[in-house]
């Protein structure tokens, strides 16, 4: 790993601690005495980053591969109506050239941190059902 995918990965944790801790602190998960509500608190705490970092990442993937081009190419013919209503449009192939040899990569730590968080959920949810019988 490079430097800069090791920054990424550590931005993408540190956001994820962060929404963590803004769960279990709105949830009350440190005054709770109850170790099976703990558990339930702790499932719903990853969850929240797990859904949010994760799907960040995957809609960046999504539009990575230009699944959103035509939506990005007709508001971008709006606004151009609007704003210089005179001057002709690009074609949406031309658009689409353009947008391909543009085109960043995705944000995959952003998927991975995310798939860690919904999967550190299940394994407390499975604790916390496991402890019920």
């Amino acid at each position: 790993m490079d430097k800069k995918s090791v920054g990424q990965y550590a931005g993408g944790a540190v956001l994820a601690v962060a929404v963590f801790a803004a769960g279990a602190i709105s949830q009350g998960l440190f005054p709770e005495t109850d170790l099976q509500k703990k558990i339930g608190i702790l499932s719903d705490c990853f969850l929240l980053p797990g859904v949010l970092l994760g799907g960040v990442g995957a809609l960046s993937w999504a539009a990575s591969e230009g699944n959103f081009d035509m939506l990005r190419y007709g508001f971008h013919t709006v606004l151009h109506r609007f704003l210089h209503p005179l001057t002709p449009v690009e074609g949406f192939y031309e658009y689409k050239l353009k947008r391909d040899e543009a085109r960043k990569g995705w944000l995959k730590h952003f998927l991975v941190i995310g798939l860690m968080c919904m999967g550190a959920s299940i394994i407390c949810l499975l604790l916390y059902l496991g402890m019920d019988s």
